[in-house]
C-alpha cells in the first residue's frame, strides 16, 4: 500500500505543476498523432509491397515467411514510431525542467531544443530499437526460464535508461554515453540493487476503469445510449493517456533534477523522490 501512496503523492505533485503550464499536455498529443500518421503511410506502403507476397504463400496453403525485406520494414517501423516518441519526450522534459528550476520556456522552445538533438535522438531510437527487437526475439524462441532471464534483463535495461531522455535534453550526449551516465546516476543515488517505489502504470489503470461504467450504464438505457457511453469512454481513456504521459515527463525531470543536485524541485516532496526505488533487503 506505501507503494499507492507514494505514487499517488507523486502524481499529485506532478500534476500540480502541469496546472501551471498546461500548454506541456499538447506533446503526448502531437507525438500520437505523428506515430499514427507515420503508420498509416508505412503500413500501408508495406501493405501494397508485401500483401501479394503473403497471398501467394497463403493460397499454396503454406506458412508465411518472412523475408529478410520484411524484417527490415518491421524494424524500420519500429524505429521511426520510437524516434517520434523519444523527439517529443525530449520536447517535454526540457521544458518541464526549465519550469522546475525557474524558467519561463515555452512549447516552441522545448520543440527547437528536441530538434537540435534530432541526431542523437536518431541514435537512440536506433540503439533501443535494436535491443528491444532482440529481446522479444529471444523471449519469443527461448523456454519459460529463458523467457524471465529476458524479462529481468528488460527490467534491468528499463532502470538503467530511465534518464536516458532528460540527458539527451541536457547534456546532448550520445547513446552510449547516455546510457553510462544514466545507470551511473542509479546507482550513485539510489543504490545497486533496486525494487519499484511507485507504479504510474497501476495508478493510471485504476483510474481508466471508471470509463467501463459509461457504456455498460448506456446498454441499459439502449443501443444509442451504449454508443454514446462508448464514445465518451474513449474520449475519457485518451485524455487520461495524455496527462499519463505529461505527467510521467515531469516527475522524469524532477527526478533527473534530484538525481543530478541532490536538491528537491519545488512542489516535490523529498521522501517521495528519495524513496522513487528503495534497495532490496
Amino acid at each position: 500500500m506505501g507503494r499507492i501512496f507514494r505514487t499517488w503523492d507523486l502524481i499529485g505533485q506532478s500534476i500540480a505543476v502541469l496546472k501551471s503550464d498546461k500548454e506541456l499536455l499538447w506533446l503526448p498529443i502531437f507525438s500520437a498523432i505523428a506515430c499514427v500518421a507515420v503508420s498509416v503511410v508505412m503500413l500501408s506502403g508495406g501493405a501494397l509491397v508485401f500483401l501479394p507476397q503473403l497471398r501467394a504463400a497463403h493460397a499454396a496453403r503454406g506458412p508465411a515467411q518472412f523475408t529478410p525485406a520484411m524484417l527490415l520494414f518491421v524494424f524500420l517501423f519500429y524505429l521511426v514510431n520510437y524516434f517520434i516518441v523519444v523527439f517529443f519526450n525530449v520536447a517535454l522534459v526540457s521544458i518541464a525542467s526549465n519550469r522546475l528550476a525557474g524558467g519561463h520556456a515555452v512549447l516552441n522552445d522545448g520543440l527547437q531544443l528536441a530538434w537540435q538533438r534530432k541526431g542523437k535522438v536518431l541514435e537512440w531510437a536506433l540503439l533501443a530499437a535494436t535491443v528491444g527487437i532482440l529481446l522479444r526475439a529471444l523471449e519469443e524462441r527461448l523456454s519459460w526460464l529463458g523467457r524471465l532471464m529476458v524479462d529481468l534483463v528488460g527490467i534491468a535495461w528499463t532502470l538503467a535508461t530511465f534518464f536516458v531522455v532528460p540527458l539527451l535534453a541536457s547534456e546532448d550526449l550520445g547513446p552510449w554515453e547516455a546510457l553510462s551516465r544514466s545507470a551511473e546516476l542509479f546507482r550513485e543515488t539510489w543504490g545497486e540493487e533496486l525494487v519499484g517505489g511507485f507504479s504510474f502504470g497501476l495508478i493510471f489503470m485504476l483510474l481508466a476503469l471508471p470509463g467501463l461504467l459509461l457504456p455498460l450504464y448506456g446498454s441499459t438505457l439502449g443501443p444509442r445510449e451504449m454508443i454514446f457511453g462508448t464514445i465518451l469512454a474513449v474520449i475519457y481513456w485518451l485524455l487520461l493517456a495524455v496527462v499519463n504521459s505529461t505527467v510521467q515527463g515531469i516527475f522524469m525531470a524532477a527526478l533527473y533534477g534530484y538525481a543530478i543536485t541532490k536538491s528537491v524541485p519545488p512542489g516535490f516532496n523529498p521522501d517521495d523522490l528519495q524513496q522513487a526505488w528503495q534497495p532490496r533487503s
